[in-house]
């Protein structure tokens, strides 16, 4: 497996932190073109093969989006990589599990707020190592809450702590007021970090 990452600085900046020991909640927000589905995906790969049989999640608002999207991008980079289907990992369609050869396993997961679920019972049986939420802004802040309170397996294996990785477009609501304020007033929690992202950042945008 030969890892060709091609982060940006930003990107870069953002890796540094989902791989230290204070970081557990990181905002990687911007418009579009910033590589933010990118870097949530390689890092969510690069852990899953590090780490033998951890459990991570790649969550968005529906699912229906996130295999439109996302997960492409998560497909592309293990091709990128060396990584085969049906060799290195699998992906079953029905259960939304990929799973490498090392037992590690990737949920996707359809985290919008439906009324027949408004506690998250869904999330509510998982155990995660890690966590990737794509466009975090459509989103609940009670659903961000409730899974990272699921943050807890096989941590202590192997001296981890719990991390959330979110990206988001620009928005108004629970985002903008946990962590863009704080971090615009140097107020962020030792906890968060905050990166603003943008597509001229992207060099491997095409203009």
């Amino acid at each position: 497996m030969k890892i060709d990452c091609e982060f940006t600085p930003k990107q870069s900046l953002a890796f540094k932190y989902l791989m230290d020991n204070t970081t557990s909640e990181l905002l990687f927000g911007g418009g579009a073109g910033g590589g933010k589905s990118y870097l949530g995906c390689a890092w969510i790969i690069i852990s899953c093969v590090k780490y033998k049989g951890i459990r991570c999640l790649i969550g968005r608002s529906k699912l229906h989006n996130l295999k439109q999207t996302t997960l492409n991008t998560f497909f592309e980079i293990c091709t990128a990589w060396g990584l085969q289907s049906g060799k290195d990992y699998n992906y079953n369609a029905s259960s939304n599990v990929i799973r490498f050869w090392n037992g590690s396993e990737v949920l996707l997961k359809d985290l919008f707020h439906y009324p027949s679920d408004p506690n998250y019972d869904s999330l509510g049986s998982l155990e995660l190592t890690y966590a990737f939420v794509d466009e975090c802004n459509k989103i609940t802040h009670k659903a961000k809450a409730i899974l990272s309170s699921r943050l807890r397996y096989r941590l202590d294996e192997y001296g981890l702590i719990p991390k959330t990785f979110m990206s988001c477009n620009p928005a108004k609501n629970w985002v903008y007021n946990e962590f863009y304020l704080p971090h615009k007033n140097n107020e962020l929690e030792p906890y968060r970090q905050f990166i603003q992202s943008l597509a001229s950042d992207n060099l491997n945008v095409s203009s």
